[in-house]
């Protein structure tokens, strides 16, 4: 599989994975409220499920504007960097999935599915691929990971109190 393919698989499972919890928060958003601790209670309380929808179109713009990059110049460490982190906020992403089915949801929460499913190997896949073709250095590889703790937990965080903030 070449590296282009590779790029857009990226961008169309994380589009699918995007879809799987835009269609999910139709009926999970209303009691997500009564289910988190404070402060991200609160935040849920007040995000609505079309700037949850406009909030999803948003990152799924910027996978595709990071994949089509990767895809074209895929000989580029510069170009493929950021792929490899979207990739690293997917797969922390999975284990975020995989912590809230269980301590939150007690079974399925939106985006499970995709996350553990296909998500997950992707990453593998895609990581172990990275490194044995030395897409990026071992230094770029290695910090893709507090990139990704970055932009899943503070990122995140102020993106979705922003979409809350403004929804009303």
């Amino acid at each position: 599989m070449s590296r282009r393919t590779v790029a857009w698989l990226v961008f169309f499972l994380f589009t699918l994975h995007n879809a799987e919890e835009a269609i999910a928060f139709r009926t999970y958003l209303p009691r997500v409220a009564t289910l988190l601790p404070e402060p991200f209670a609160s935040v849920a309380a007040r995000l609505t499920y079309p700037a949850m929808l406009e909030t999803l179109v948003v990152v799924t713009l910027l996978g595709f504007v990071v994949a089509l990059a990767a895809s074209t110049w895929p000989q580029s460490p510069r170009a493929l960097w950021p792929l490899l982190a979207l990739e690293a906020v997917i797969g922390l992403n999975v284990v975020a999935h995989a912590l809230l089915a269980v301590v939150v949801f007690h079974g399925y929460g939106p985006g499970l599915l995709t996350a553990l499913a296909i998500n997950a190997p992707f990453a593998v896949y895609c990581f172990r691929r990275a490194r044995r073709e030395c897409w990026v250095s071992d230094a770029a590889l290695a910090a893709t990971v507090p990139v990704a703790v970055v932009v899943h937990g503070p990122v995140l965080m102020s993106g979705l109190w922003l979409a809350a903030r403004f929804a009303h």
